[in-house]
Formats: C-alpha cells, structure tokens, sequence
C-alpha cells in the first residue's frame, strides 16, 4: 500500500492545509498508524479526503454531511464486499 505525506496530499489534491487539518480535527481522517512513518496518510485516507473536499467545495455539503456520506460510502463499500464474498461461497456450493 502507498502512502502520502502531508505535502503530497495537499499538492496532489490541490488543497490547502487548514482544509487538511479540519478534517483531522474532526476525525474524518487520520495518519495511519500502521505504516512505517506514522505522519502519512494511507490511499483510503487519500481518497476520503477527495471525497470530502468535492463534498464540501463542489456540492456544498457541510462538515457534518461530509463525514455522514463517507461513512455511508464505506459501510456501502463493506456491504459490497460481504455480498461478494458470499455469492463466490455460493457458487462454490453449488458446484460440488
């Protein structure tokens, strides 16, 4: 997995840093922990920050609407996932 700095975050997205650390105060994204530099930021984070700012820039979604549609997007995401996972079991099933 890649990760980014905070001055490649805020070049690749072309935002500015107080925008950045609103949404770290918020806690709509975080450093990653689990990387070998704990200050980076993780391709999810990378994108939840995209998300939030064209939220907030281009649609005019407030702070608190922003948080409430990523978090809908990643439990939607997660859903995705699990429905996945069992029609791949199913047809396992089925076939044997």
């Amino acid at each position: 997995m890649k990760y980014y700095s905070r001055k490649e975050v805020i070049e690749l997205l072309n935002i500015d840093d107080g925008f950045l650390i609103t949404l770290e105060q918020e806690e709509i994204v975080a450093v990653d922990d689990e990387s070998d530099d704990p200050t980076r930021f993780s391709e999810r984070m990378l994108e939840r920050v995209r998300v939030a700012h064209n939220l907030i820039h281009e649609l005019d979604v407030n702070l608190e609407g922003a948080a409430i549609i990523l978090h809908m997007r990643e439990e939607i995401s997660d859903m995705r996932h699990q429905i996945e996972a069992l029609a791949v079991k199913l047809r396992r099933e089925e076939g044997s």
